[in-house]
């Protein structure tokens, strides 16, 4: 080989091994409560960046950004450019909206307790996304955590556990686990009582005859009212084998492995936006065809709705595009949304009109075109 040609190479791989990739957000080792971050950095010299396994374009001046979509629990972050790697771990905990702002317009006292056996998997909140820390805890709800609190073997049932616990019940097995460990008594031989609530001295008995708590636990009084489901995640977050299960989830030196990347995620991008004829007379009938192509999806969220605001032609502000060869669509699925549209114009100038590719996370890209209307 030529010394030309053996400087050239050498040079870049000098400049390959000379990237370096800086990230100024999130910082490593992030506790949030937030489903997405954004992740912005920097690689100098500018060239491509890759997010786990998926290939980002950076600006010219080597900037890149792209939102990190966190599963509940620990997330691996992994950055590469040239031969330079950052990794990030963040771990994303769950909670739920009236556990987060309460009447008193602050965080319920137990937050924390609830924030982290819900990451763990331990509790649940209801359909509606809200957890209801003040309803009484059921004796089924309070099977069901201490059953997986303690990580008890769920059998696979063939027949019904109680009268009121058919065994298609989502909670069926771990009724089971716990009433065959001894940790739960039925109300009856026949009946568990699935929906009855608690008394708090009674479980606070029962917990520490089984030697799951030693001790007072300060949050739940010791007296016969219910027992809140807020005051059993508390009672639960005492239980040796949770506080061992927090401590691993806490620990960022350990569990932030290749099989615990996050998703990633970038706004849609509209890459071209067309509108033909564009040119057209007054109040002659027209029919207008758009076409909007939006760019690959195939590593982020899909998109769910393309819209165009047709508000300056006396149309909808939200007109909705399709890419199923309807509505004036030649081929479904090509990424190219169309609308074909019939009207007559009422007065001159130029109209812009923009369309909105929104996805499946509700991010969105817009792109804006114009048509003349003339005498």
């Amino acid at each position: 080989m030529k010394r030309g040609a053996w400087l050239l190479l050498l040079m870049l791989l000098a400049g390959a091994a000379a990237a370096e990739v800086q990230i100024f957000n999130p910082q490593d080792k992030l506790r949030t409560f937030d489903e997405i971050v954004m992740l912005r950095g920097k690689i100098t010299p500018p060239a491509g960046v890759k997010v786990e396994t998926i290939s980002l374009p950076a600006q010219s001046d080597g900037a890149f950004d792209c939102g990190l979509v966190l599963r509940p629990g620990k997330n691996l972050v992994v950055i590469g450019g040239g031969t330079e790697e950052a990794r990030l771990r963040v771990l994303r905990l769950l909670t739920f909206p009236d556990v987060e702002m309460t009447e008193e317009s602050k965080p319920h006292w137990a937050r924390g307790q609830i924030a982290y056996l819900a990451t763990l998997g331990i509790v649940e909140g209801y359909p509606d996304g809200n957890f209801y820390p003040g309803n009484p805890v059921t004796r089924g709800e309070f099977a069901t955590w201490l059953a997986k609190a303690e990580q008890l073997p769920v059998p696979t049932l063939t027949r019904d556990v109680f009268f009121d616990v058919p065994k298609e019940h989502w909670r069926a097995p771990y009724i089971k686990a716990a009433t065959d460990a001894g940790f739960v008594a039925p109300a009856s031989p026949a009946m568990f009582g699935l929906d009855d609530p608690l008394a708090r001295g009674e479980v606070i008995a029962l917990v520490r005859s089984k030697g799951l708590v030693s001790g007072e636990v300060k949050e739940v009084p010791e007296d016969d009212r219910s027992l809140s489901r807020a005051e059993a995640a508390a009672l639960i977050s005492h239980f040796a084998a949770t506080e061992a299960s927090v401590h691993r989830l806490s620990d960022f030196d350990e569990g932030y492995t290749d099989d615990r990347y996050c998703g990633v995620n970038v706004a849609p991008a509209v890459t071209a936006f067309t509108a033909a004829p564009e040119e057209i007379s007054l109040k002659q009938q027209t029919s207008l065809k758009l076409r909007a192509t939006v760019a690959s999806r195939e590593s982020f969220a899909p998109v769910s709705l393309v819209k165009v605001n047709l508000a300056q032609l006396g149309g909808a502000a939200d007109a909705e595009m399709f890419d199923d060869a309807t509505h004036g669509d030649e081929t479904a699925g090509d990424g190219i949304y169309s609308l074909n549209i019939s009207f007559q114009p009422k007065s001159t100038g130029e109209k812009v009109l923009e369309v909105t590719v929104t996805d499946r996370l509700g991010w969105e890209g817009k792109k804006s075109t114009s048509i003349l209307i003339v005498e």
